[in-house]
């Protein structure tokens, strides 16, 4: 489980580097207050889609890439949720 979860983190500072700068969906990666509800669910969906390709091609290794991805995009957007808690 502490591989797959330093997978995860490594994704997740991939993820903030990647969209640290102003961008056409808003500031930020998914824990972003400055990205809306709807692009999360967008980028959401388009990562699950992924991992339903990867299936599809019969492709192990990029499927493992890909729900790491999912859970990296899930995790970021529980943590911008933390304020309303």
């Amino acid at each position: 489980m502490d591989v797959i979860w330093e997978a995860i983190q490594a994704e997740r500072l991939r993820q903030r580097e990647k969209w640290r700068t102003p961008h056409l969906w808003g500031i930020g990666d998914c824990s972003s207050a400055h990205v809306a509800e709807a692009v999360k669910v967008a980028v959401l969906t388009e990562e699950c889609g992924e991992v339903s390709r990867a299936v599809l091609d019969h492709d192990p290794g990029r499927l493992r890439e890909e729900l790491i991805q999912v859970a990296a995009v899930a995790v970021a957007w529980l943590e911008g949720e933390q304020w309303k808690s």
